[in-house]
C-alpha cells in the first residue's frame, strides 16, 4: 500500500504544482513576508490535506470513493477553468457571483468560455485514468483504508485548513484545491450578507428640486474606451456624435467596481470609496437612494431589461421593493425585438407619462456576453464576427473586438436614437438622464478571456466607463466648467441628491472637481481582500 499511496500524493502534488499555484513559492512567500512559525504551519497544513486527500482515494465501499473522486473532479474542474480565464483562479469573490447571478448567465458563460471547459476537461480525464489505473491496483491488492480512520483525519485537516482562512478573513487558502473549495464554502456560509430592512430616512430636502424627471441609466458591459464618442476609431456611436450639443460628455469614467452587482449596489447605496471595505455591511442597512427620492416627492421606478419576472439581482432584496413604488422586469429572458430593450423604453415612457415627479433607475441588459446573441442580424456591420457558438480565445480577438462593437453600435447608438424620441425628451424641459455603464470590458487582454470581474489585478479596461449627462434645461448644467476623463461612479449618488434638492452633501458631485479615478475589484464586504485600481485615462 505504501507505494500506491506515496504514488498518489506524489501525481496530486505535481499537478497542483504545474497547474495552479505553485506550493513552495507560497511558502517562501510566507517565510519572507511572516515568519518562520508561520511558515511551517502553512506547510504543515498543507501537507496534512494532501494526506486526507490521497488517503481518501483508498476508500474500500465503491460508493464512497466515487463520491471522493468525484469532489476531487468538481474542484479541480473549476479551478482549472477559472485559472485559464483569469490567470488568478477560483476565488471567494467567483463563489459568490456564481451562487447569485449564475441563474441568469450559466448559459452564456458556457458557451463564451467552452474551450477554457474543453481544455480543464482533457486534462481532468488524463489525472482520471492514471488515478483508475491506481485504484485497479488498489483494488487488486486490498489496500484499503478504513473510512473509521479515515473520516477523523479528514476533518482534522479541515479544520486546521479553515483555522488559517478564519485568521486571514478568508483571503488565504491553504492547498489542495478540494480543501481549498471546501473551505471556501464553509467560510462563504458563516459570512452571510445583511438580509433585512434598510435604516430608516429622517433627513428631508432643504432646497427644491432641480428636475422634475430624473433617469439613472446604468449599462451593462459597456466599455468607455470603445465609443466613438471618446475617440474609438470605429463609428460605433455615429447618432450619439451627430446630437453632440444635446448632452455633456463626461468622457472616460472610472466604475464603482469592475463586477455588475459591486457596481450596481455602490450606484444604489451611495457607499463612498473611502468606506470600503465594508465590513458593518452598511451598504445593505443605510437609506439608497429610492428612500431618498420618496423623501423628495419623487415616484420611484426601477426598471430592468436583464432581471426576470420577480427574481432580485445586484444585492436587492425584498425590503428594498419597499421605497419603489414601480417595479418592472423582464417576463421572459432577453431578446431583440423591433428596438433595443423594447420594453425598457416602453416602461420608461409610461413612467414619465404619469404627469408626477419621477425617479427613474435603469438597469439594461446591453452588451453582456455572448455578445453575438445581444444584436440581430441586420446590425452586424463590422466583419468578420464570432460565430454564435464560438467561445472566446486569444486567437478570435479581431472577431470578438467586432462582435463587441456590433453590440455597441445596436445597445448603446440605436438604444439612444429610439429611446430618446420615445419618450420625447427633445420635448422636455424638466428631465435629467445620467447614463453610465456597470464595468467596462477587457476583451482577450494580457493573456486573459476574462472581460469584467476579474479578483486579482484586472485590466484597468474593466473599470473604465462611459458617463453622459442629457439635459434640454440651459440653465441647470452649461454653466459648470466640466473636465471630461476625470469622474467616477463615486459621485453620481451625490450628484443625484443635490438635484433632488438635498444640500447637506458629505461627498463629491459630479459638479465639484474631480478626484482620483479608482475601481475596485473583490468582495466589497471585506471577506477577502479589495483591491483599489487607479486608472489614468489622460
Amino acid at each position: 500500500m505504501k507505494i500506491w499511496f506515496f504514488l498518489i500524493l506524489t501525481i496530486l502534488f505535481i499537478f497542483e504544482n504545474i497547474f495552479f499555484e505553485n506550493i513552495f513559492s507560497k511558502i517562501y512567500f510566507f517565510f519572507t513576508v511572516k515568519n518562520i512559525y508561520v511558515t511551517i504551519y502553512y506547510a504543515f497544513v498543507t501537507l496534512m490535506g494532501f494526506l486526507a486527500i490521497s488517503s481518501f482515494l483508498f476508500i474500500q465501499k465503491k460508493v464512497y470513493y466515487f463520491i471522493a473522486l468525484l469532489l476531487l473532479m468538481v474542484t479541480y474542474a473549476i479551478e482549472l477553468i477559472y485559472k485559464d480565464i483569469n490567470a488568478t483562479g477560483f476565488t471567494l469573490n467567483d463563489l459568490s457571483i456564481a451562487l447569485n447571478e449564475g441563474h441568469a448567465f450559466a448559459t452564456d458563460a458556457l458557451l463564451t468560455y467552452a474551450s477554457s471547459i474543453e481544455k480543464a476537461l482533457f486534462i481532468l480525464l488524463l489525472l482520471g485514468v492514471i488515478l483508475f489505473l491506481i485504484r485497479q491496483k488498489i483494488t487488486k491488492n486490498s489496500s484499503f483504508i478504513a473510512l473509521k480512520y479515515l473520516l477523523p483525519f479528514f476533518l482534522l485537516s479541515m479544520g486546521l485548513a479553515y483555522s488559517i482562512t478564519f485568521r486571514t478573513i478568508g483571503e488565504t487558502q491553504s492547498r489542495p484545491t478540494l480543501v481549498k473549495m471546501l473551505n471556501m464554502g464553509l467560510y462563504y456560509a458563516s459570512n452571510r450578507l445583511y438580509y433585512g430592512k434598510r435604516d430608516v430616512l429622517e433627513e428631508k430636502p432643504t432646497g427644491k428640486a432641480k428636475y422634475n424627471n430624473i433617469i439613472l441609466i446604468v449599462d451593462e458591459s459597456i466599455g468607455g474606451k470603445y465609443l466613438s464618442i471618446n475617440g474609438y476609431e470605429r463609428e460605433t456611436t455615429p447618432y450619439l456624435q451627430s446630437i453632440q450639443e444635446k448632452f455633456i460628455n463626461l468622457g472616460l469614467a472610472s466604475s464603482g467596481a469592475n463586477c455588475s452587482a459591486s457596481s450596481n449596489i455602490i450606484l444604489m447605496s451611495g457607499i463612498q470609496l473611502n468606506q470600503l471595505p465594508d465590513k458593518q455591511q452598511r451598504i445593505l442597512k443605510k437609506p439608497d437612494i429610492f428612500q431618498y427620492a420618496k423623501n423628495a416627492g419623487y415616484k420611484t421606478h426601477y426598471i430592468s431589461g436583464q432581471g426576470v419576472k420577480d427574481y432580485l439581482q445586484n444585492y436587492m432584496t425584498e425590503y428594498d421593493l419597499d421605497a419603489i413604488d414601480d417595479f418592472t422586469q423582464l417576463d421572459a429572458p432577453y431578446e431583440n425585438k423591433s428596438m433595443p430593450e423594447e420594453k425598457v423604453i416602453i416602461d420608461t415612457k409610461k413612467a414619465l407619462n404619469s404627469g408626477e415627479k419621477n425617479f427613474i433607475f435603469i438597469v439594461k441588459h446591453g452588451s453582456h456576453f455572448q455578445w453575438e446573441q445581444s444584436y440581430p442580424e441586420s446590425a452586424k456591420i463590422f466583419v468578420p464576427t464570432l460565430q454564435s457558438d464560438d467561445a472566446l480565445t486569444l486567437a478570435l480577438k479581431k472577431e470578438a473586438l467586432n462582435s463587441y462593437a456590433n453590440s455597441l453600435k445596436y445597445n448603446v447608438d440605436l438604444f439612444f436614437k429610439d429611446f430618446l424620441a420615445y419618450i420625447d425628451f427633445f420635448n422636455r424641459k424638466d428631465t435629467l438622464i445620467i447614463y453610465t455603464s456597470d464595468h467596462g470590458q477587457s476583451i482577450v487582454e494580457e493573456g486573459r478571456t476574462s472581460t469584467h470581474c476579474d479578483s486579482k489585478n484586472p485590466p484597468l479596461t474593466q473599470g473604465i466607463v462611459p458617463l453622459l449627462l442629457f439635459s434640454n434645461s440651459e440653465d441647470k448644467l452649461n454653466d459648470f466648467n466640466f473636465k471630461p476623463n476625470s469622474y467616477s461612479h463615486y459621485q453620481i449618488f451625490p450628484t443625484i441628491k443635490k438635484f433632488m434638492g438635498y444640500d447637506n452633501l458629505k461627498a463629491k458631485t459630479l459638479l465639484d472637481e474631480p478626484e482620483e479615478q479608482i475601481f475596485v475589484s473583490g468582495d466589497l464586504f471585506g471577506r477577502v481582500s479589495l483591491e483599489r485600481n487607479k486608472i489614468d485615462v489622460k
